[in-house]
């Protein structure tokens, strides 16, 4: 198979007071000639928090990590 693989994706959360889960985050990975690859770049993505945000969606940089007070 030839062409390009990306893979789109949103980050969700849902805190121990809501119901549902709600959008903080979402993306898309650079085009790759194989899912793997294009895999590969959703993990780096997300684990070096450079996933877009709109509104009042978190910073990344605040997600899941310890809050200085």
């Amino acid at each position: 198979m030839t062409g390009e693989f990306r893979i789109d994706y949103t980050i969700t959360y849902r805190g121990p007071d809501d119901e549902d889960f709600r959008e903080i985050g979402f993306g898309s990975t650079y085009a790759h000639a194989n899912v793997n690859d294009a895999a590969g770049d959703v993990e780096a993505l997300i684990q070096n928090r450079l996933w877009e945000t709109t509104g009042d969606m978190p910073d990344p940089e605040t997600v899941d990590r310890p809050v200085s007070r």
